[in-house]
């Protein structure tokens, strides 16, 4: 992007991500009619323009740095799942920061006292705003993503990173799953973009794994059911109205992530310990029910497509 503008009104969008991954960001940068730039910090301390400019506004979708001024922060995942921020067991975010920030942006009511919790803010500045990089899930049907899955039953499992601390990524056994699959399934695994590869093979019939820097977008899009462990994708995929099941091969390892909700009954009524129970709710998974209306009501209720526009509306307020 342009960084050239010499206004002091200008609004900075920062991530340490870089701008096609940023993708709430992105979507309030586009959405954004002011003077504005987008400059990508990995890590902050590289980027010595940020401190020696000046902004009316800065706007960050990470626990990163900020140098004095007012300041936005938008979470890239929805709130409610693992713990997060300060709630880390290795938190990167810290109370330092948490006093440069004017605002944090959440995605429902329900969550702000969550969202203080473990940004370290009050709970005046939490902002029930919605996602703004969920608004482009509205009217999305199977095929939008273009991933060529449209035709199959497809499966999407994208497990959470694991950091040196927990446990390993759980040890399937693919064989038996490949074998069990018919022609009109397809079992898609997709790494977190940290996480090297899952599969230690590549030669079977159903299924495939797409890189760890591949979009998730456009399979979620795609797939007819997700599967993960405690990935917050899962609010991602209700939003879109795809099931869920969740899936422990050693049962209660997540717990030792920690989690906000009792884990699995109040996020999914589908919940696998084996690979046999595993399809067997893949295949008899159609649509949401009780239990994940009430879980996305929850965690995303102000997710409703106009959140970019809500956010611009209170950048416009603060410059």
């Amino acid at each position: 992007m342009g960084n050239y503008f010499q206004a002091q009104n200008i609004v900075l969008f920062t991530s340490n991500r870089p701008f096609d991954r940023a993708e709430n960001i992105k979507a309030v940068f586009d959405a954004y009619d002011g003077s504005k730039e987008f400059i990508p910090v990995s890590p902050w301390h590289k980027c010595p323009e940020l401190t020696s400019r000046k902004y009316a506004l800065r706007v960050t979708d990470e626990f990163i740095g900020l140098s004095p001024g007012k300041a936005i922060m938008i979470g890239h995942g929805i709130s409610g799942g693992k713990t997060f921020g300060l709630d880390q067991p290795h938190p990167y975010h810290s109370q330092k920061n948490a006093r440069l920030l004017n605002y944090v942006i959440t995605t429902s009511e329900a969550m702000i006292p969550l969202v203080a919790k473990q940004s370290g803010v009050p709970e005046d500045i939490v902002l029930p705003l919605g996602m703004p990089r969920t608004d482009v899930y509205a009217g999305k049907r199977k095929g939008d993503g273009g991933t060529g899955l449209a035709k199959k039953r497809a499966y999407l499992y994208v497990p959470t990173f694991r950091t040196k601390e927990e446990t390993p990524m759980p040890d399937l056994d693919w064989d038996l799953i490949d074998s069990q699959l018919r022609d009109d399934e397809v079992f898609i695994v997709k790494p977190h973009p940290v996480t090297k590869r899952i599969l230690r093979k590549c030669a079977y019939e159903h299924i495939v794994e797409v890189s760890s820097g591949t979009p998730s977008t456009p399979y979620l899009y795609d797939c007819d059911v997700v599967i993960t462990d405690y990935s917050s994708i899962m609010f991602d995929a209700y939003l879109l109205g795809k099931p869920v099941v969740l899936f422990e091969k050693v049962e209660g390892y997540t717990q030792t992530r920690g989690m906000y909700l009792e884990y699995p009954w109040q996020y999914s009524s589908r919940y696998a310990t084996d690979e046999e129970s595993l399809l067997s709710l893949l295949r008899a998974a159609d649509g949401l029910g009780e239990t994940e209306r009430s879980c996305i009501k929850l965690t995303a209720g102000a997710c409703d497509g106009h959140s970019s526009q809500r956010v611009c509306d209170l950048i416009r307020s603060m410059v």
